[in-house]
């Protein structure tokens, strides 16, 4: 797989340590993104398991907050929302792409030719 790389060092460290762990696992437990072409089940894989263990993460701040009576500050959660926003449309605009499993050129034989 090519290299991906994060902004911020931080991002990029856990990126990569997700990547890892995620490519040792993916072998063993078989490809639930399998008929998504050839390079894009492992990254399929690794933004799933993203955003699984982003789920409880959010789910503690949240908890936190309201245990707490202490918003988190408005400015870094409008931020991180329109980040998820973001990558909620482009993981959209990635299923509405073209199929061209069933696409097959002329043969170029002589015998296409009207």
């Amino acid at each position: 797989m090519s290299p991906i790389t994060a902004d911020s060092a931080i991002s990029d460290e856990i990126l990569q340590a997700a990547r890892t762990i995620v490519e040792q696992r993916t072998h063993a437990c078989g490809d639930p993104w399998a008929g998504a072409g050839v390079k894009n089940p492992p990254l399929l894989a690794l933004i799933d398991q993203l955003i699984g263990a982003c789920e409880p993460v959010a789910q503690a701040i949240a908890d936190n907050a309201w245990d707490d009576c202490l918003p988190v500050p408005a400015t870094g959660a409008k931020r991180l929302a329109e980040s998820l926003h973001r990558i909620a449309d482009v993981i959209t605009a990635a299923a509405a792409a073209p199929d061209a499993a069933g696409w097959s050129l002329p043969s170029f034989t002589g015998k296409d030719l009207v």
